[in-house]
C-alpha cells in the first residue's frame, strides 16, 4: 500500500509540476520535471539516511526552489555544458556514501546523548564472552538497559542458521535504575527493560546481590548505592554461574563503552 501511495504521489507530482511549467512558458517541461521527481526521491532519502534534526516544514521550500533550478541546469539544451553538468552528477552520486557515513556519526551522537542523560551511572560487566546490543535510555524514567549476546556460536558450525536462534534464547537484559521503595528483599521490585519485575522470594548471594531462579526465568539484583542493576535471562538457557560472573565484573562505564 505505501509503495502505491509513492508511486501516485510520484505521478501526480509530475503532472502537476509539468502543467506548471508549461503555464509560465518553460519548454520543454517533461525534461525538467522527470529530473525534478528523481532529484526530489534522492533528496527524500538522503534527508533521512543523514537522520537531519531540519524540520520539513523550513526544509522543504528551500530544497524545492534549489532541486527545481538543479533540474533546469541538468537538462538545459543550450548552451551545451556537459562539464559542469558532470561535476553535479559526481556531487550527487557522492552524497549517497557521505549521507550513510553522516546519518552513522549522528545516530551515534544521539545515542551518546541519550545515555548520558539516563541519569543513573553506566553499569557494565566485562564483554568477554558477551557481545552487547541495543543500548536504551528512558531519560524520564531514569533508566539505562541493554541487551548482552553471547560472543562464540553455541554449535560446532558457525553458519548454522539456527545458531541465530539458540543466541537469542542465551541473552541477557540488563537495566540499571534507581532503587525503588518497593525493592525489599525477600521481594524484588524492579524493572526489565521498562517492565515490571515483582520476584517474590529473592534468595541472597552477598550483602548487595539477591537473585530469585523460575522455571523460566533467572533475575539477579545488585545493588550499588541508591542504584540497582537487574540481569535477567531465561533459566533454561542460561546458569546462575553465568549471571555471578557478570555480576562480579560489573563497573561503571563511559557512554564509549556502549557505541559500536
Amino acid at each position: 500500500m505505501g509503495l502505491l501511495f509513492l508511486a501516485a504521489s510520484a505521478v501526480t507530482g509530475f503532472l502537476l509540476s509539468r502543467l506548471a511549467l508549461r503555464l509560465v512558458g518553460i519548454r520543454p517541461a517533461w525534461r525538467v520535471v522527470a529530473v525534478a521527481v528523481l532529484l526530489f526521491w534522492l533528496a527524500g532519502n538522503l534527508y533521512y539516511r543523514v537522520g537531519s534534526r531540519l524540520p520539513l516544514d523550513i526544509l522543504l521550500p528551500l530544497a524545492s526552489t534549489a532541486l527545481f533550478a538543479l533540474a533546469a541546469v541538468l537538462t538545459a539544451p543550450r548552451p551545451p555544458r556537459w562539464r559542469p553538468r558532470i561535476a553535479l552528477l559526481l556531487v550527487l552520486a557522492l552524497c549517497w556514501p557521505l549521507s550513510a557515513l553522516l546519518g552513522e556519526h549522528q545516530a551515534d551522537e544521539r545515542l551518546r546523548d541519550e545515555i548520558t542523560g539516563a541519569g543513573v551511572p553506566l553499569y557494565a560487566p566485562d564483554l568477554t564472552d558477551y557481545r552487547l546490543h541495543h543500548p536504551l535510555a528512558n531519560q524520564p524514567a531514569h533508566w539505562f538497559g541493554f541487551t548482552l549476546l553471547p560472543a562464540r556460536p553455541t554449535t560446532d558450525n558457525p553458519d548454522d542458521t539456527a545458531d541465530t536462534a539458540d543466541a537469542d534464547n542465551r541473552a541477557v537484559r540488563v537495566t540499571v535504575q534507581p532503587v525503588r521503595d518497593t525493592f525489599r528483599p525477600p521481594l524484588c521490585d524492579a524493572l526489565d527493560l521498562g517492565s515490571t519485575v515483582r520476584a517474590e522470594n529473592c534468595e541472597q548471594v552477598t550483602p548487595d546481590t539477591w537473585r530469585q531462579v523460575g522455571p523460566y526465568t533467572l533475575h539477579y539484583f545488585v545493588r550499588r548505592g541508591d542504584y540497582l542493576i537487574v540481569m535477567s535471562a531465561d533459566s533454561r538457557n542460561t546458569t546462575t554461574a553465568d549471571l555471578q560472573t557478570l555480576t562480579s565484573t560489573l563497573t561503571e562505564r563511559t557512554p564509549d563503552y556502549f557505541l559500536p
